[in-house]
């Protein structure tokens, strides 16, 4: 079996599409969710319905849970929040109560799936190699997936709680044969790496690999969506830039 492994997918619809596609060409038979599905762009009920009509796994993101009304909109930045009223207002209350319903944490075989961090599932960055060594101690599986940062990366552990960071580019190979690793596939919707392809991993059951993948889409048909919901500007013209 082949699992697509995407996070952040933020209500980009193209780029979901696009994933998927591509996904699909690659044998994938299933989705693995990181979390954060809605929340920035203007497609959270078509990004909704296309990943509950496949067969996936899924983990609530911060932003899924302050849709849902179990985070405080204020804790997060101003245009944020406003794009979480504006999203929320799209969603039907079943819609609302799948947010509710996702688990922080799933684990499935060796792979424990979270958005943040294992010490705090809804927020904690792991994005430096000293928060992956601390999040290393509380592992139960070999592999940890994770989101949120939007940027591809894998961390290994090393001697004396050091452990090693290295960030994933397109075509990467990861063999999973480490004693724990843990990675981070980047984001479908919004990549913060600077590079504005989207970014997901396949995770090869068979060959026990995960290798990473970028995707092109229609970046400008999501900005010209998000200009005419009046989502803030900032949310849409960094897409461009991949930042």
């Amino acid at each position: 079996m082949r699992y697509a492994v995407m996070a952040d997918i933020h209500a980009n619809l193209e780029a979901l599409n696009a994933v998927l596609e591509d996904a699909d060409k690659r044998g994938a038979a299933g989705i693995w969710c990181l979390g954060d599905i809605v929340n920035y762009g203007p497609d959270p009920v078509a990004c909704l319905e296309i990943l509950k009509s496949r067969k996936h796994l899924a983990v609530a993101g911060n932003h899924d849970l302050a849709v849902a009304g179990k985070i405080n909109h204020s804790l997060f930045a101003l245009e944020a929040a406003r794009a979480l009223v504006w999203t929320r207002n799209q969603l039907s209350s079943a819609m609302i109560d799948y947010l509710a319903s996702l688990p922080e944490v799933v684990v499935e075989g060796d792979f424990t799936l979270v958005h943040g961090s294992l010490r705090r599932p809804d927020w904690e960055y792991i994005s430096t190699p000293q928060i992956a060594a601390e999040n290393f101690g509380l592992m139960s599986t070999p592999y940890c997936l994770v989101g949120h940062t939007h940027m591809p990366y894998v961390f290994t552990p090393g001697q004396r709680g050091i452990c090693r960071g290295m960030p994933l580019m397109a075509g990467s190979m990861q063999p999973l044969r480490q004693t724990s690793l843990i990675i981070n596939p980047g984001s479908v919707g919004q990549p913060r790496d600077g590079n504005p392809q989207a970014s997901y991993g396949i995770y090869n059951e068979e060959a026990r690999t995960f290798c990473l993948y970028r995707v092109s889409y229609n970046i400008t048909a999501t900005q010209k969506k998000m200009q005419k919901a009046k989502l803030p500007q900032f949310l849409s013209a960094r897409l461009s830039k991949g930042s």
